[in-house]
């Protein structure tokens, strides 16, 4: 285990285009040896299974970590090891082959806003899927159809973001809520989606989060009142020949 932060170049400041370069390549660009910390963004801190940069390197391209606003890592990138029982503490440039040890001021990075969240994505009629949303308010309302309303009835802190008029402006039923007794406790209209709330800007689910809500709310549903109650029943959506 080891307590690391990584900083990757942002693009809209990197303005002699440097990122994905080699430390050579950047310096000669530069025409310095100093790397210019300021067009950096901290992407993630915290603690990793890993045990040397090779590992943090496979990490953070196969099974991102929670939490992680970055792009895959790669080439440019600096990793900065905190604590480790393996590797000096330090900060490491990603080469072009392995990594090198290099002077960094990570007091002149900025936070790295998060600009695109992995969702469950869920239309009516359709089935259920993982999706990539900008987080902006235009890139959310767009994702839903209009003014966004949070939703939560799970237990875990995760929420659905859905129309704030769904029902209001005659959007077709999409997914049953049910409550613990399993019977239908609401019906969200319109298109929805589930992201991670625990912060006060949305974020995107874990991987298992993915698998289970995209499993729960996989197939649509139609609606049906029985007496006074509304009973909600899956189907399989038709296949059109244009769906994959």
């Amino acid at each position: 285990m080891m307590d690391v932060r990584l900083y990757q170049i942002n693009l809209d400041r990197d303005e002699n285009g440097i990122a994905f370069e080699s430390l050579d390549t950047m310096q000669k660009w530069q025409k310095s040896p100093n790397i210019d910390s300021a067009i950096y963004d901290k992407v993630f801190e915290g603690t990793i299974d890993a045990n040397d940069l090779e590992a943090v390197y496979e990490l953070f391209n196969l099974d991102q970590p929670d939490g992680y606003s970055g792009r895959s890592m790669s080439v440019s990138d600096i990793v900065e090891i905190c604590r480790s029982d393996e590797v000096k503490p330090g900060f490491y440039y990603c080469d072009s082959i392995g990594f090198k040890p290099v002077e960094f001021d990570s007091a002149k990075t900025q936070e790295a806003i998060n600009q695109k969240i992995t969702v469950v994505m869920v239309e009516p009629g359709k089935v259920a899927r993982t999706a990539e949303i900008g987080t902006s308010l235009e890139d959310l309302q767009k994702a839903v159809g209009g003014m966004i309303e949070t939703y939560y009835p799970f237990e875990e802190e995760v929420c659905i973001v859905c129309n704030d008029e769904g029902k209001l402006i005659g959007m077709p039923p999409c997914r049953a809520i049910y409550g613990e007794d399993k019977k239908v406790m609401d019906i969200i209209c319109g298109p929805f989606f589930i992201c991670d709330c625990r912060t006060e800007n949305f974020a995107s689910l874990s991987q298992e989060q993915l698998k289970r809500y995209t499993e729960q709310f996989r197939n649509p549903e139609q609606f049906f009142k029985i007496g006074s109650e509304i009973a909600a029943v899956p189907y399989e959506p038709r296949q059109t020949g244009l769906e994959r």
